[in-house]
């Protein structure tokens, strides 16, 4: 279009020439002047460039914007209230603002037990709350509002021209002017997905984040449950010491998968120092000021869901996206655990699908070697001195009289026993199958020679073995095994005596020859020049330890907890005689400390002061399987695991079967014969679904089918036991399936009992 007036003049002068126009003359004849006469071009003038360059643009969408003002404040105005108020913490009473100095071992439980009852009350009255589109306002600021506004102000602005046109506006057009299909082309023109322009994509990708940070506020506000249940980890005699709230705090950003925004954050580390929060004068405890934020003060969970929660609500902490992405992460982790968990249990199948095959094979050598050992020729081997070569040796040959005959039962029987060592190839072939030349046969071909008749052996029977140059083979790795000087497959009284061994130590026997096959089947080869490496034949014991990251993954703990545990775990390590040295350390995993009995009994008393010595000692035996007397802290984590300490104090999760059976190191099968025992004594019309649906048991009952199941057992001791149990059971003056098993010592049960339902 700018070349349209050049065009236009250019032509217009062609056309003055050709018709001879004489007021062509004078533009053709200063044209020609301005071609021949030579000019001096002046030098350019920024500034006087820039003055013409600079045009006055009618820019609408400029003026929308700033008359709109669609800031945050615009986005925090339009938000619902009632929705963070009915999230808001509420003030912790005074009577839960406990005194340092007043907490002890006794009351210590009781408060607990008391908090952890008031959270409930209030998680419940939380999920009764109405829960759907509560976030509905968010989505209309974020997605509608900004569109709507932009797109209402520009209709206003055009009903205002057409205004101020009147009578000059073409009545056609403004009969064809219609508001709402005018309005839905803006609304369709400003949306984000069509928005090209950066000042649009701005405003856009602004209201977006507020709406991530305010919905990412409320999420955080609704995971109440989540943090109370990592804060009652944290618990020592009924509080949280002050010492310990960061710690908490980073459990629960590592529980969450909030990539640290949590422990990072500087307005949450200064409101849990007393700085940014201030609780109301009317609700401070008397004369307790600052003290609440002081080494050695308890917390209760309201005190520190009230910090808490104030600092989320006041500041743009947690946007909702990483939420999202850290409930996606935790989704993962708890994938890859139950994979984990699964080729677990795979692995444990085939660990026990060996173990019965070795019992099996134990059993099965065990009739074999009574064999072995009544059979005269074997006899004669080992007392007489004889020899088994396999040579037809018939009387009147030289050495008749040192060899046994190379058929019969003790062929079989030694075949046998072949076969059981894992040589496959020791299984007789019938007589019409054609047999392969004896220079080509080898052990892992599995080719055998026909019966000793086919053979023409002199005095053989019907399908009589006899023996040929495979089992000759197998017995030459055998005395290759027990390094024999000469490797010749020949059967000896030294050799002899050597394998067979009793049924006790078949395994270790049939170990060895299948370390020496599978060498033999890597080398490709017939050499009988190696020695076995014994060091690679012996079991190996031990391992090293997991990591504190392994160990955390494995218990489904958090890093914070862990290492506040190894904290705790070190306090109660023995200090030295030298009062230069420095404190006492535990260097796991590399070199890890331990705790004696009484040292951990110390250190359990903290997290669980109701403990009885006899729950302990039971407890303590369990864990202690080598009889060492000393607890490392993967044990002591373990125990802290498995038994649960009573820290989290939640009773509706309850265990499986396997989980009752790892932490008892109980079979599982002991596990559910005692599960059956427990619902045979369940009141009629009584259903059990355990665990996701348990029924109680009374306390007559339970204690009626400990004296049968436990012979000898003390009923005062069960009645204190009991009492223990039943502070935190789920239904009082009843025990569940996992209690009962509790409240059992279960070292005391029939000899017999444990003969059918052991594992190894």
């Amino acid at each position: 279009f700018w070349l349209k007036p050049v065009w236009l003049q250019i032509r217009t002068l062609s056309l003055s020439e050709t018709l001879g126009s004489p007021r062509a003359a004078a533009p053709r004849a200063t044209m020609a002047g301005v071609l021949r006469t030579p000019r001096t071009v002046p030098l350019l003038n920024p500034q006087a460039m820039k003055a013409a360059q600079t045009v006055t643009v009618n820019d609408e969408v400029a003026k929308i914007l700033k008359g709109l003002k669609l800031d945050k404040q615009f986005f925090v105005e339009r938000i619902r209230p009632e929705a963070l108020q009915e999230l808001t913490p509420a003030l912790p009473p005074l009577e839960v603002l406990p005194d340092a100095t007043a907490i002890t071992p006794q009351n210590g439980r009781q408060m607990q037990r008391e908090s952890i009852r008031r959270n409930r009350r209030k998680l419940t009255l939380m999920k009764s709350l109405p829960q759907r589109n509560s976030d509905f306002d968010i989505y209309l600021n974020e997605a509608v509002m900004p569109v709507l506004a932009q797109a209402l102000d520009a209709l206003c602005r055009q009903l205002a021209r057409m205004k101020e046109q009147g009578d000059h506006l073409d009545p056609k057009v403004r009969a064809r002017f219609n508001p709402l299909t005018w309005l839905g082309q803006q609304l369709l023109r400003r949306h984000p997905k069509c928005a090209r322009t950066p000042r649009r994509q701005l405003l856009y990708r602004s209201f977006k984040d507020w709406a991530d940070w305010e919905k990412g506020r409320r999420e955080m506000l609704r995971k109440r449950e989540a943090v109370n249940e990592v804060f009652n980890g944290f618990m020592l005699r009924g509080v949280v010491m002050y010492e310990t709230v960061q710690d908490v705090v980073r459990a629960v950003d590592d529980s969450l998968c909030l990539e640290g925004v949590l422990k990072n954050s500087v307005e949450l580390q200064a409101a849990m120092r007393g700085q940014g929060i201030d609780m109301p004068p009317a609700a401070r405890p008397p004369a307790a000021g600052q003290t609440r934020f002081a080494t050695g003060v308890g917390w209760t969970f309201e005190e520190f869901w009230y910090y808490f929660g104030m600092t989320i609500m006041k500041h743009d902490i947690v946007p909702y996206s990483l939420i999202i992405r850290g409930t996606e992460q935790k989704n993962k982790d708890r994938r890859e655990q139950m994979e984990f968990e699964i080729k677990q249990q795979q692995a444990e199948a085939e660990r026990q699908q060996e173990e019965d095959e070795k019992r099996r094979m134990i059993q099965e050598y065990g009739v074999l070697y009574e064999k072995l050992m009544d059979d005269q020729h074997i006899h004669s081997i080992l007392n007489d001195g004889k020899i088994l070569t396999g040579d037809d040796v018939r009387q009147g040959d030289i050495g008749y009289e040192l060899e046994v005959p190379p058929h019969g039962s003790h062929i079989q029987y030694l075949a046998e026993f072949l076969v059981l060592l894992g040589f496959e190839n020791a299984q007789a072939k019938a007589d019409d199958e054609e047999p392969q030349p004896t220079a080509t046969v080898t052990i892992s071909q599995g080719l055998l020679r026909a019966s000793a008749k086919a053979n023409l052996i002199e005095g053989a029977q019907e399908e009589e073995r006899y023996w040929d140059h495979d089992l000759a083979h197998a017995w030459g790795i055998l005395q290759k095994v027990h390094h024999a000087e000469i490797c010749d497959g020949v059967v000896d009284a030294d050799i002899l005596r050597q394998v067979l061994v009793p049924p006790v130590g078949f395994n270790m026997l049939k170990a060895k020859v299948e370390y020496e096959l599978e060498r033999k089947k890597e080398r490709g080869d017939e050499s009988d020049d190696e020695i076995i490496d014994s060091a690679r034949l012996g079991l190996q014991t031990g391992g090293p330890k997991p990591t504190m990251e392994q160990l955390a993954q494995r218990l489904g703990m958090t890093m914070a907890r862990l290492e506040w545990l190894h904290k705790l775990f070190e306090s109660f390590l023995s200090p030295s005689s030298d009062p230069n040295a420095p404190p006492p350390c535990c260097l796991y995993p590399e070199c890890p400390a331990s705790l004696n009995k009484e040292q951990m009994r110390a250190l359990v008393s903290e997290v669980e002061p109701n403990l009885s010595k006899a729950q302990f000692d039971a407890r303590f035996k369990r864990l202690d399987q080598d009889g060492s007397g000393l607890i490392e802290f993967d044990e002591f984590a373990h125990w802290v695991h498995s038994s649960d300490v009573r820290i989290a104090g939640n009773s509706a999760i309850k265990m499986t079967f396997e989980e009752i059976a790892y932490r008892y190191q109980e079979p599982v099968e002991l596990i559910k014969y005692l599960y059956s025992c427990f619902v045979d004594q369940l009141p009629d019309g009584v259903t059990d679904s355990y665990p996701t649906q348990p029924a109680g048991l009374g306390k007559q009952d339970a204690k009626f089918l400990a004296g049968i199941v436990t012979p000898g057992f003390d009923p005062d001791e069960f009645d204190a036991n009991f009492a223990v149990v039943d502070g935190s059971s789920r239904a009082p003056g009843y025990c569940d399936f996992d209690e009962f098993v509790e409240l059992l010592e279960l070292d005391d049960l029939p000899a017999e009992l444990r003969d059918r339902f052991e594992e190894n």
